[in-house]
């Protein structure tokens, strides 16, 4: 899938939720997720985990009290990061997951393929929404900061890991120059 086509899928959800990219900064991931029926979870995790979801079709699976669609998160990690490892998750759930079927992914191999990356790429879209983003990176530029203490502002606005931010500058300024 093409960044434009998850900036899209993005926008309508956000929209459903109530977001307003032309107002609204932080977006409230847990509540985000619980809204479309997921349990997250916050619990201990092998260190080199970050999380993983798990989606069980067959409501008569869900014996155990944690419902039929499960985001699991390393206890260990950051607030910020947990957010980022919380949207990475559900994004498998909008992107790779087939209806009908069992879903668990976890993964912990080195290197990034495709599936991650495109996950990566939705996370930062959902938590940092592209016109809101772009919206907080232009007022703060205005104000002359330089890069490193604007970076660290938009990752204090977004609750997000410094090096999302990072990443997600050049992708709206990317998507900026292509679309408009």
């Amino acid at each position: 899938m093409n960044k434009k086509e998850i900036e899209n899928i993005v926008s309508v959800l956000l929209e459903q939720y109530g977001y307003d990219e032309e107002k609204d900064d932080y977006l409230d991931i847990v509540a985000f997720t619980r809204s479309l029926g997921f349990n997250v979870i916050n619990a201990e995790q092998p260190e080199e985990e970050d999380g993983f979801i798990v989606i069980r079709p067959d409501p008569t699976q869900d014996d155990d009290g944690f419902g039929d669609k499960i985001i699991v998160v390393n206890d260990k990690r950051s607030f910020e990061w947990k957010r980022f490892i919380i949207a990475h998750e559900f994004a498998h759930s909008m992107l790779h997951y087939q209806v009908g079927s069992l879903y668990l992914h976890r993964e912990n191999k080195k290197g990034k393929s495709a599936e991650e990356n495109e996950a990566d790429y939705f996370a930062a879209a959902l938590l940092m929404p592209r016109i809101s983003f772009a919206r907080n990176y232009k007022r703060l530029q205005k104000k002359g900061l330089p890069e490193n203490p604007l970076l660290f502002q938009l990752a204090s606005i977004y609750k997000v890991p410094f090096e999302s931010v990072s990443r997600r500058v050049n992708e709206v300024c990317e998507m900026e120059l292509i679309y408009g």
